[in-house]
């Protein structure tokens, strides 16, 4: 097995919240799953709503990934999004309580409710969720 690593940045207008030498790493882009080893050729793609995974050290770490930019050039991934969280640092109750809001709002069936708007919200508190509930299964 190859010693080489990849350079991952999760970075946030707020912070870089990952910036680890990581073995492999995969994300959800707009065009699905996309899977990253070192040596890749350059890569530009939007992501989607949903959870970038990594491998550092044989540990896998989850980190929910609300949208952005991926990019991959020399060994270097750097994702670009307007908010991620780690895995072990989200509040599963807020998530679920944040997912239930949102469906009830999708199933009331009311004209003046943002469809879009609450799509979304269910989107990033089910990512939110899943990346919590991977770090409290490895």
């Amino acid at each position: 097995m190859s010693d080489k690593r990849l350079n991952l940045k999760i970075i946030t207008p707020e912070k870089i919240l990952v910036d680890e030498d990581v073995n492999s790493m995969a994300s959800l882009t707009v065009d699905g799953e996309v899977g990253i080893l070192p040596e890749h050729l350059p890569y530009m793609t939007a992501l989607d709503i949903g959870v970038t995974r990594y491998r550092h050290d044989g540990k896998r770490e989850y980190v929910a990934t609300i949208g952005g930019i991926l990019q991959v050039e020399d060994n270097k991934v750097i994702i670009l999004t307007d908010a991620a969280d780690r895995g072990e640092e989200i509040d599963v109750p807020r998530a679920r309580a944040a997912k239930e809001r949102a469906e009830a709002r999708l199933g009331t069936g009311v004209k003046d409710v943002d469809h879009d708007r609450a799509q979304a919200a269910l989107a990033r508190a089910m990512a939110r969720m899943k990346a919590a509930t991977k770090m409290h299964h490895i």
